[in-house]
């Protein structure tokens, strides 16, 4: 190495040094499959190069998919931020797509650092004929010049994906806007509440009801009481910083209302969603794709 020059190797080849499993080492492979050529593509660093703080990819990926009752299927995605500090936003456009385009506009433009690693941020619904595994849908990300594309399809047996309860029993909460009367969501499709406004640096209440519906055997005390964690993030939006107090809300026995608030520094379009989660389950963690809901809500912030 010389002049402090980092040796590189492509993405995929990085990120399979920390697969741990067989469907994530899957997953990253399709990320390398519809890659296109990047800037300085043959200078990617080693695997075990230190993480860089700045200047790296962000990765797309495709977390798996689900079988509906109706004959359609849902596509998970998630995300890699490979930098350790720099947090990037990139706006739905050139550098932040999906195709076909019907299924543009749902996946997040904001991608931290905590945590770099996201999964099933946003689900796309896809049509009866998927089923043929040829049809893909497919999310392209240019960040720091780097540009990285993972497809989405009906097929792959190892990424198969399914509602049902874990082991212990564990599956996804139940989540509502507005009380416990509100319109419920579930699993990663969740729920959208009413669109809200909010002036930049001023708070803005957000209040969930959850249920912890999962059902467990008498004889499990570990799982005897299980706890939902409620954690806000921003999905979409501009540059600007959003914070939240608390970063994660825990509902006491899984049943109840969580409440945070949220502030934005910029003005503008955001969308914002929820992770509620019952990962205090000993059968529920978001390496093993469950069990959390997702809720979303738009938010217009003006001066």
């Amino acid at each position: 190495m010389r002049g402090g020059r980092v040796a590189r190797v492509p993405l995929a080849a990085r990120i399979l040094a920390a697969a741990r499993t067989p469907v994530a080492a899957l997953t990253l492979v399709a990320v390398a499959a519809v890659a296109g050529p990047s800037l300085e593509a043959q200078q990617r660093r080693l695997p075990l190069a230190p993480i860089l703080p700045s200047g790296d990819e962000v990765a797309p990926f495709f977390e798996g998919w689900y079988r509906n009752d109706d004959g359609t299927f849902t596509l998970s995605f998630g995300f890699f931020n490979l930098n350790s500090e720099q947090v990037l936003d990139i706006p739905l456009g050139p550098d932040n797509f999906i195709e076909p385009a019907e299924f543009d506009g749902m996946q997040p433009t904001h991608f931290p650092v905590r945590p770099r690693r996201d999964r099933g941020v946003f689900h796309v619904t896809v049509p009866a004929s998927y089923a043929d595994g040829e049809q893909a849908v497919v999310w392209t990300i240019t960040a720091n010049g780097h540009r990285n594309a993972t497809p989405g399809r009906v097929g792959i047996t190892a990424l198969q994906l399914d509602y049902g309860p874990r082991a212990m029993g564990s599956v996804s909460p139940v989540v509502r806007f507005g009380g416990p009367g509100g319109p419920a969501g579930q699993h990663i499709q969740g729920v959208w509440g009413e669109p809200r406004t909010a002036k930049a640096g001023e708070p803005l209440t957000l209040t969930l009801w959850t249920e912890e519906v999962s059902v467990r055997a008498p004889e499990d005390m570990v799982n005897a009481v299980v706890h939902v964690g409620v954690s806000w993030f921003k999905h979409q939006g501009p540059a600007g910083r959003v914070s939240v107090d608390p970063g994660r809300v825990t509902v006491v026995g899984g049943t109840g209302e969580a409440t945070a608030i949220v502030a934005f520094s910029e003005p503008g379009e955001y969308v914002l969603r929820a992770r509620v989660d019952n990962w205090s389950a000993n059968d529920s963690t978001g390496g093993d794709q469950c069990c959390w809901t997702n809720a979303y809500v738009r938010v217009t912030v003006t001066r």
